[in-house]
């Protein structure tokens, strides 16, 4: 219940923000370096499973998009979602060797949360982000006697980047981020590294 909460929540506060946004496009931008308006961006790396029968880590890539406001002069306020891909992890040996069939880890799933951004300097950012992610995972549980199973979960992800803008349209970052991924006994939470372009309309 408190997750559906949580995540009507976040939905609401969406359907508010998107009238605001439009009617933002029509006032002057905040004096300062700080952005306002629609981005996109996509970003590209490792996960990094080290849970239960998993130990390792693969490509992973990802895409988001929303809309960002400024809040004063250095610090602006992105809404956004987005999708992303966590990659497939063999177990360790002495699980795998237990299980006849598939053993690989999967994780994906879409993302709705919030992107807090600072200008350090004119071209520097750093920022924060948080929100909640739709998991969809599957993999072996952390037992005696693995099974493969599938879940389908709300749970949330959160963390942080730096960044330079390259001009008024694009910037480049490296990122983390930390991706809850447990459900139904299969424990795939997942860190990401990664490096993310981004285009503002």
């Amino acid at each position: 219940m408190k997750k559906t909460l949580l995540a009507l929540t976040v939905a609401a506060a969406g359907f508010v923000a998107v009238p605001a946004a439009f009617a933002q496009d029509q006032a002057p931008a905040a004096t300062g370096t700080a952005q306002q308006g629609w981005y996109v961006s996509a970003d590209a790396g490792y996960a990094n499973i080290s849970k239960g029968p998993y130990d390792d880590g693969k490509f992973a890539g990802g895409v988001k998009g929303g809309y960002r406001f400024a809040l004063n002069p250095e610090t602006s306020l992105g809404v956004e979602v987005g999708y992303q891909y966590l990659g497939r992890v063999n177990p360790e040996n002495q699980y795998g060797s237990q299980f006849a069939g598939n053993t690989q880890s999967k994780l994906r799933g879409s993302t709705a949360g919030l992107d807090l951004r600072y200008n350090v300097a004119p071209n520097w950012y750093a920022e924060l982000r948080g929100g909640l992610f739709y998991a969809q995972g599957e993999g072996l549980t952390d037992e005696p006697n693995p099974q493969f199973r599938e879940f389908n979960r709300t749970k949330y992800y959160a963390g942080a980047g730096v960044g330079y803008n390259i001009n008024q349209n694009w910037s480049l970052g490296v990122n983390y981020d930390y991706y809850a991924g447990t459900g139904n006994g299969v424990q795939l939470d997942t860190s990401k590294y990664s490096l993310n372009a981004e285009y503002r309309f």
